[in-house]
């Protein structure tokens, strides 16, 4: 069935009982002799014959606070009338005012209204102050915006006098056609993206009525804060890549211990043991062939040629051959040597003592 199908159902479904209705209509009746009904007759009714007694502030006239119940405001209510003297019949109403917060009993959020059944106070409704009128609030009930109401399927107005009851009907029309609406948006997101075993996302096709298979793959090892536990972890230095994808490594035999001065090659060697690690071309500062000192000077290598003119030194930083930090001097070292314990003090025999057997080892 198409939507046209099944709004012109609909449509005549709704005509069909308007000519039933319209046999209940007296002659009478017209928009300015409107009908009413039987709630309303009764409602009006019992209004007309109840005496108001007072409008009453829920936290400056009662006593009470927001948080009060509907039976303790009507309690308050039996002992507010005592009070006055006021002895109330039946159908007997009053307004209590509701203040947005006990701090300020002036700005009231609502007006409730409590009607006397004979024998106590009790909660009717509250009022609308919105300043709407009832058939305004109702449209404004309905959810009905220009945007909706400029899909509704057209209708025929066969009978001027009929409005009232072809409104009703237009109304009913936008109602289900929302509802409709509504139903297919909830289908459509009704299912939920997964992941599979595979460890890939699937996602709900609506037009194949199918979960499918994505390109979305989500595994991952476990998360852990524990290194032993990490799966894929790198057992050997040269297996860490840095940022730049590169194999970081360290040798402790590329640190600088040594170094000496080749006389064939004029080049000053920076060694490790008897490794050399690296050179320094040393021709530069060569001249007249002939070095006359080398000394260390505040941190520096000093080294002094003969010139014709003169001798003229050369200051060279040690920090720039090697780094100081990687060594102990000799006073750091003769600190740690005194703090060792001499074979020859230890002896032959080394007694224990245990304290609290109980206890161990702890």
């Amino acid at each position: 069935m198409t939507t046209t199908q099944m709004f012109t159902g609909v449509k005549n479904w709704v005509l069909e009982k308007l000519s039933l209705i319209q046999s209940l209509i007296p002659a009478q009746a017209s928009s300015s002799n409107q009908l009413a009904d039987k709630a309303f007759v009764n409602s009006s009714i019992a209004t007309a014959t109840a005496t108001f007694r007072g409008t009453y502030n829920l936290v400056s006239d009662l006593s009470l606070t927001t948080a009060a119940t509907q039976q303790q405001i009507a309690a308050a209510l039996a002992t507010k009338m005592a009070a006055l003297s006021i002895v109330p019949d039946t159908n007997d109403y009053a307004f209590v005012q509701v203040p947005a917060a006990d701090a300020t009993p002036t700005v009231i959020a609502r007006v409730d209204r409590y009607k006397f059944n004979g024998s106590a106070w009790a909660y009717e409704y509250s009022l609308n102050n919105s300043g709407f009128t009832a058939a305004q609030w109702a449209a404004i009930n309905s959810g009905i915006t220009a945007e909706t109401w400029a899909t509704t399927p057209e209708f025929v107005v066969e009978d001027p006098a009929d409005t009232d009851l072809v409104d009703e009907y237009a109304r009913l029309l936008q109602l289900l056609y929302q509802g409709i609406t509504d139903v297919q948006s909830a289908t459509t997101n009704a299912k939920a993206d997964y992941v599979g075993v595979d460890n890939y996302v699937y996602h709900w096709d609506q037009e194949q009525g199918q979960y499918v298979k994505t390109s979305i793959y989500v595994k991952g090892d476990p998360g852990t804060t524990d290194y032993t536990q990490l799966q894929n972890k790198p057992t050997a230095l040269s297996q860490f890549i840095d940022d730049l994808g590169n194999n970081p490594t360290h040798n402790h035999n590329s640190l600088v211990n040594g170094g000496s001065y080749n006389e064939t090659t004029k080049k000053i060697e920076l060694k490790h043991n008897n490794t050399v690690l690296s050179e320094i071309d040393a021709t530069l500062f060569i001249k007249d062939g002939m070095v006359d000192n080398v000394d260390v000077v505040d941190g520096n290598l000093v080294i002094t040629f003969n010139t014709a003119a003169g001798k003229e030194p050369i200051s060279l930083p040690i920090t720039s051959i090697f780094d100081p930090s990687n060594y102990y001097n000799k006073t750091q070292t003769d600190t740690l040597l005194a703090a060792k314990a001499n074979v020859a003090d230890l002896g032959n025999d080394v007694e224990f003592v245990e304290s609290d057997p109980g206890t161990w080892p702890f």
